[in-house]
């Protein structure tokens, strides 16, 4: 499944327990507070879960703390529509 702007959104906004309307593309762990290294697990094992097991195959995604970051690597990788 290629994932899009709006399920990497949900995704992080359901982790981080933060309204969807908060979180947009230049949203990431230097402007949210509750995105630390434990949310950042959650949010790369929820992406994985819903690429079947691609995303934490990706070496550079655990760097990836922002939402332009993810979608940036995974375009890279062909992982995002």
């Amino acid at each position: 499944m290629l994932l899009s702007k709006d399920t990497i959104i949900s995704v992080i906004s359901k982790v981080l327990k933060v309204s969807k309307k908060k979180i947009n593309i230049n949203s990431g762990s230097e402007n949210i507070e509750s995105w630390d290294s434990l949310a950042q697990l959650s949010i790369l094992s929820e992406l994985d879960k819903k690429t079947k097991g691609k995303v934490l195959k990706i070496q550079e995604i655990s760097t990836a703390y922002s939402v332009k970051k993810i979608i940036k690597v995974l375009k890279k990788k062909k992982l995002f529509k």
